[in-house]
């Protein structure tokens, strides 16, 4: 099964040019922001950054010269792919056609899309209670002391209602639709996780950090976490909020404004606590360079010493307390007036007096 990626260049620049419009008119017709809403909706590239454009004063100006009805299908409509999910979608228009508006399958595919991502926040939140979605380790995480959030199929084909309601997932008539999605979401870098068809479930690796998406525009929140090289196998944590795409922050009441704060929240504890392990790290390898350097800067003492001691006139050989290798002291010659030999006595490299034997003593 193989979908051609959507991070192609052009497909950028096109959204880039896009959001421009918005940001550049100083002006826009309710006709004109019906068009370009349309489009924006219907963009690859674009998943969130959706509630800034509505707070534009090009937008806001053009929203107050449309009649009530058709500003309220219009908003309710950008609020679903700002925070929403195509199963409340579908609940609005079974309740009233006219309450937002009719999506293309373009559309319907991106907010399936955005809807995974909504699936797998409300998992990873509920992970400590009793819920369809759990949290398991892969086998992936499992070698790494890591744990993923592991999404079953057929919680997933119901929140997508990929299922009709009161239908049981089933293999041959809903896993390809749902799989189709699911690879999409992988794609378009709003999610990383991969496909378990052994266990029928989608696993949300831990902490991944996703492929850095180039800004669409300087004003607003369209991009992807960045890259982040560091070792997988330092992460134990369970949140998998680094392998999401971050959706717009949804106040639109107190209980999803204190959802959202609950889920910054642990963001940031993550971020703390994966920071101090990173600090700690670094300063133990520091500590450990400082009691190297300290050790060498001992044996090269300790050979200026012998050296100093042995005077211009004779012929030693003598090993650094600690060293790896003896050193050779001719005197009273001309050339090099030492040599570092190994143990062996097969290998013989001549340093001049005063450079650095380049070894260690």
């Amino acid at each position: 099964m193989t979908t051609a990626p959507l991070s192609s260049s052009s497909s950028t620049a096109a959204g880039s040019l896009l959001i421009d419009e918005f940001y550049s008119s100083k002006s826009l017709s309710p006709a004109l922001l019906h068009s370009l809403l349309q489009r924006l909706l219907s963009h690859p590239r674009i998943h969130n950054g959706f509630v800034d454009i509505l707070q534009l004063p090009s937008v806001q100006s053009a929203l107050e010269n449309m009649d009530e009805a058709k500003r309220d299908s219009l908003i309710a409509t950008v609020k679903l792919f700002a925070f929403g999910t195509i199963q409340e979608y579908l609940e609005l228009k079974e309740k009233n056609g006219d309450a937002v508006w009719t999506l293309t399958d373009a559309q319907l595919d991106k907010l399936r899309m955005l809807s995974v991502v909504s699936v797998a926040r409300r998992g990873q939140i509920k992970s400590t209670e009793k819920t369809d979605v759990d949290m398991i380790p892969s086998d992936h995480a499992a070698a790494n002391n890591n744990a993923s959030l592991s999404i079953p199929y057929a919680h997933l084909a119901a929140e997508l209602q990929i299922t009709p309601v009161g239908t049981p997932f089933n293999d041959k008539d809903h896993m390809r639709q749902l799989e189709d999605v699911l690879i999409q979401c992988v794609y378009s870098n709003i999610i990383a996780g991969k496909l378990d068809q052994a266990s029928k479930a989608f696993v949300v690796e831990s902490h991944v950090a996703l492929q850095d998406q180039q800004q669409l525009s300087s004003s607003s929140s369209l991009g992807m976490k960045k890259e982040n090289g560091a070792n997988k196998s330092t992460t134990t944590s369970n949140t998998v909020h680094g392998s999401l795409l971050s959706r717009d922050i949804d106040t639109t009441t107190a209980e999803s404004t204190n959802t959202e704060v609950k889920r910054m929240i642990s963001t940031l504890g993550q971020f703390l606590s994966s920071s101090n392990k990173l600090l700690s790290s670094l300063e133990d390898i520091s500590n450990v360079s400082a009691s190297l350097r300290k050790e060498d800067e001992k044996r090269w003492r300790n050979v200026e010493k012998k050296l100093s001691e042995e005077g211009s006139g004779s012929s030693s050989r003598f090993r650094a307390p600690g060293g790896d290798c003896d050193v050779i002291f001719e005197g009273g010659g001309g050339g090099d007036p030492m040599e570092v030999v190994d143990m062996s006595g097969r290998r013989k490299v001549k340093r001049s007096r005063g450079g650095h034997l380049g070894g260690r003593f």
